[in-house]
């Protein structure tokens, strides 16, 4: 975006809350198209439903460029007495039962990765013990290390290669086709009944305030689809998982944006988050 740009731009990591203090912070400014944030549906959509201490709302912004999509995959811990997705459930209900659930890594109430467990575990009939984590990459290795027993990991970079070297277990992919990463790791929804309409990826989109002008949004548009556009970039993003968006209007962005949000909100709702 620099060269389409003519100007430096500066990356400034900014976790915390959901991600509510990145985007927060991008609110608080001016509304020039100067600051943007990169999310995933996680920051601007589930954190302000899930908790009730961040105050902004998802229409407050707009996309100006999507990157692509990213399947996860339910990952077990190397040693974990299940095979296939079928052992896997079976071993869930029998830990159930027994008063003693898997315990489930994720990063955060309201997480991607937490409402996917809650929704895999009411639609499968099992509770989970919910484990939080500052962010994936201390829940991998947990995994890896056998301190936890599942978790829903992002596919690309360390997951990967853990999955790939058998140092996690993978029982299915939370898209409804095969990663090309994994062609072997099937669709989870093909793999049992009860969860045909479990089929979820995750998405980066490159956001603005909704009050930024109409031309320096156009011109934000443009730059990120020329960046989009470099076979450097794509490649980078394939290898980790992520398949390039093919470039969109700002008008389909914008019906895709919010689409996403009633999506969203309504998975939150439907596996009894409450905002803490």
């Amino acid at each position: 975006m620099q060269r389409a740009l003519g100007q430096t731009v500066i990356v400034e990591n900014l976790p915390g809350a959901g991600g509510a203090i990145g985007v927060q912070r991008m609110l608080n400014l001016p509304a020039d198209a100067m600051t943007a944030v990169m999310v995933s549906q996680t920051e601007p959509i589930l954190t302000p439903a899930t908790l009730a201490s961040v105050r902004y709302k998802p229409e407050q912004m707009r996309p100006v460029g999507l990157l692509g999509r990213t399947s996860y995959v339910l990952a077990g811990r190397p040693d974990l007495p299940a095979k296939s997705l079928a052992e896997l459930l079976s071993l869930a209900r029998q830990a159930d039962k027994a008063g003693n659930p898997l315990r489930f890594g994720h990063i955060g109430q309201g997480s991607m990765i937490h409402l996917m467990g809650a929704q895999w575990a009411r639609m499968c009939g099992v509770q989970l013990s919910h484990i939080p984590y500052r962010g994936v990459p201390p829940a991998v290795q947990d995994l890896a290390g056998s301190q936890i027993d599942l978790s829903f990991v992002p596919l690309g970079g360390l997951a990967f290669d853990l999955i790939k070297t058998g140092k996690l277990r993978a029982f299915g992919s939370t898209a409804d086709q095969s990663p090309a990463l994994l062609p072997k790791v099937a669709p989870l929804k093909n793999q049992a009944p009860e969860l045909r309409t479990f089929v979820h990826t995750a998405w980066g989109a490159l956001l603005v305030p909704r009050g930024v002008p109409d031309a320096a949004i156009k011109r934000l548009h443009a730059a990120f689809d020329a960046a989009m556009s470099d076979a450097d970039v794509q490649d980078f993003l394939r290898s980790q998982g992520t398949d390039p968006q093919a470039p969109m209007s700002l008008e389909a962005l914008d019906k895709f944006y919010q689409s996403e949000i009633q999506i969203h909100q309504a998975l939150s709702r439907a596996v009894g988050v409450v905002p803490e």
